[in-house]
């Protein structure tokens, strides 16, 4: 099942199935927020203390390779940081570095009794041959808020997805999500000028993901609304 129209197209089934249908170097980028462990879906709570997530924890870094397949150039992949060095192995030659992202307003650790989580990963990673960002010599950090008020349990704030497209693509490129969610990586890419591919298993999410990026239109500004009152780093510009 699909819903399409230019400059997206939206599939609802699993990742690994629809990317297996890809042509090698078929999309220009990968940014996505998988599963993360089974440690850290465990533990997982929201402010009030009850469990939020309720999609399977990752189970394999298999996606890894699939990613890998597809892209042209960056491979842009969210997980725990305890995660990190496994996604570093299984990447090969194609891992680069690590990133942050660190959440300015995270949720406390509840019980007390030891430091809260802080941050979480960024596994950046790239196809051989030369590479380029929009960051010139910035670090790989992403400091900010995280979304209190998403619709999906772990669903990443838009200033912060917004920030990433505009420091590794370019107008006109393909970005590809095999985790969808809730779409707000496609939203982040149609605001801003990009095309985007996504894919989403779990039908209700697909269809907010459908809701949000079907309304999404291009911003003709010199910065998008978000990133007018947000750098990268999330803070007021000066």
């Amino acid at each position: 099942m699909t819903s399409e129209a230019p400059p997206f197209q939206l599939y609802l089934g699993d990742c690994l199935e629809g990317m297996a249908g890809l042509a090698d170097l078929s999309v220009d980028h990968v940014i996505t927020d998988p599963p993360y462990d089974e440690h850290t879906h465990g533990n997982a709570k929201s402010s009030k203390g009850d469990i939020q997530i309720d999609f399977a924890h990752v189970t394999s870094t298999a996606f890894l390779a699939e990613i890998g397949r597809i892209s042209r150039r960056w491979q842009i992949v969210f997980c725990a940081l305890e995660q990190l060095g496994d996604y570093k192995r299984a990447a090969g030659v194609q891992w680069v570095r690590s990133g942050l992202y660190v959440r300015t307003n995270g949720t406390p650790q509840l019980t007390g009794d030891r430091p809260a989580q802080a941050a979480e990963g960024i596994f950046i990673g790239h196809r051989s041959g030369r590479k380029r960002w929009n960051g010139g010599g910035n670090r790989a950090l992403w400091q900010g808020p995280r979304e209190m008020n998403g619709e999906h349990p772990t669903q990443k704030p838009l200033w912060l997805m917004e920030a990433l497209i505009l420091d590794f693509t370019e107008p006109g490129d393909l970005v590809c999500d095999p985790y969808m969610g809730s779409g707000t990586t496609g939203v982040a890419a149609i605001r801003l000028g990009r095309r985007f591919l996504g894919f989403e298993r779990n039908e209700r999410y697909y269809e907010m993901a459908t809701r949000r990026i079907s309304g999404t239109k291009e911003q003709r500004t010199l910065f998008p609304a978000t990133m007018g009152q947000r750098s990268r780093t999330g803070e007021l510009f000066k």
